[in-house]
């Protein structure tokens, strides 16, 4: 239970972002291709119907609905979507030789067949696409000179002529889905390498805060996980904010650990203090928002378009404004507070009191649930309550993973159950 629940879900994002980025190429290219098929399918059909080609018409009919199929099924799993769309593009460009002869589109498709599965599917797909092609011409121009089908007059024209045209087909195709298989394999690398920079640079400066802090190395995953599956959750809602998309939970999940980061600048005789803050060392520490906005709102000078800085900032600036304006820093009240920070408040206060310490207990999970329960409408969000309460249940899986991967270097005291002062802020 504990490797499922617990374990860091750095590599499994990594190997994750690729897919995200195929699903976008194949979502625009088949969507464009199904729009401007629109007045190219209807020609087609209306000059096959003309030149007595019916199978053919039927054929361009069931590519079509198969386009839009593969575009709309919500069901389909994306490897066979890919494979099926990589597919149709052979089919398409076979029908169209053998139907119409060299001087239709079906070099066209086939040239396009290989390098578009060599982006979608992956290089040894690319590798099967190319032998597919290359048997198929070869299928083709036997079938031909055989006289096992008839095209359209075309002067001049012999299996000799074919031949070398398949040749150079053949060779020019595998040049350019090699070239295509080649860029595409240093992108990916340089892709991972880039996120991986970036998750290790996110994770220093979220243990900046740490070291200074009583918190524990698993809390910044616990963070991790927690912001995800909330996320995740209030995604399937139908009233769900249309910002929340797979792109914000997979920068939640990275940028959620930089909440605390402000605490760098609050002073060791406070951060560190047992037991409760006196108001006025309480005032003092509520400036760490304030102070890890601005720091992450200085690195945006050097990277404007950063989006996981720009959450990170949201976050750390946000993560303590309450639902009902009654927070800090801002006093934001609502969908005023980034949805970022409305998440992470959640889930830290949740944190904070499920995580024991060598001063006292950690809360139940049950007590936990009914404390944030209780804050409904107040500190937290309504909606995200909801969604928490419903997979509360892989909260407590997680937090008692947690547990049993980190167990205490000193006995637990049962009483007192005061707060920590990360928790004492965190509720007050």
């Amino acid at each position: 239970m504990s490797d499922l629940y617990f374990a860091p879900s750095t590599p499994h994002d990594l190997h994750d972002t690729l897919p995200i980025w195929r699903e976008l190429i194949f979502k625009r290219l088949f969507g464009l291709l199904a729009i401007l098929c629109v007045p190219v399918y209807i020609t087609s059909v209306y000059l096959c119907i003309q030149m007595g080609l019916i199978g053919m018409a039927a054929f361009d009919t069931l590519a079509y609905l198969l386009l839009l199929y593969i575009l709309l099924a919500r069901g389909l799993r994306q490897s066979l979507r890919y494979c099926i769309g990589c597919l149709m593009f052979f089919a398409i460009g076979v029908a169209f030789l053998i139907t119409i002869g060299p001087t239709g589109a079906g070099f066209f498709w086939l040239f396009v067949f290989p390098p578009l599965t060599s982006i979608l599917i992956g290089k040894k797909a690319s590798l099967c696409a190319q032998l597919l092609n290359a048997a198929a011409l070869i299928s083709i121009g036997v079938a031909y000179h055989n006289q096992w089908f008839q095209w359209p007059e075309t002067q001049g024209y012999n299996g000799f002529i074919w031949s070398v045209v398949a040749i150079n087909f053949i060779v020019t195709n595998a040049m350019v889905t090699q070239s295509a298989a080649f860029l595409l394999g240093k992108l990916t690398h340089s892709l991972r390498s880039t996120i991986a920079s970036r998750r290790a640079t996110v994770m220093g400066l979220a243990k900046l805060a740490e070291y200074r802090d009583n918190e524990t190395g698993a809390h910044l995953i616990r963070m991790q996980h927690y912001a995800k599956m909330l996320a995740t959750q209030r995604q399937t809602d139908k009233d769900a904010p249309t910002e929340l998309t797979d792109d914000f939970i997979q920068e939640i999940t990275l940028s959620s650990i930089l909440h605390d980061i402000g605490k760098v600048g609050i002073a060791d005789a406070i951060l560190l203090k047992p037991g409760r803050l006196t108001p006025e060392e309480f005032e003092q520490i509520k400036a760490h928002p304030v102070i890890g906005a601005q720091v992450l709102e200085s690195l945006l000078s050097y990277a404007p378009e950063c989006t996981f800085i720009k959450m990170g900032r949201d976050i750390a600036g946000g993560h303590h404004e309450w639902w009902d304006g009654s927070g800090y820093p801002a006093g934001l009240k609502g969908e005023a507070i980034p949805l970022s920070a409305r998440i992470v408040a959640l889930v830290d206060v949740y944190d904070a009191l499920t995580s024991p310490r060598c001063y006292k207990r950690p809360f139940s999970h049950q007590e936990a649930m009914d404390l944030i329960c209780q804050d409904k409408g107040t500190h937290f969000d309504p909606k995200l309550v909801d969604s928490f309460m419903a997979i509360n249940n892989r909260f407590e899986l997680l937090s008692r993973a947690s547990l049993f991967e980190q167990p205490l270097k000193q006995p637990l005291k049962v009483q007192p159950a005061a707060l920590t002062n990360s928790e004492l802020e965190t509720s007050q």
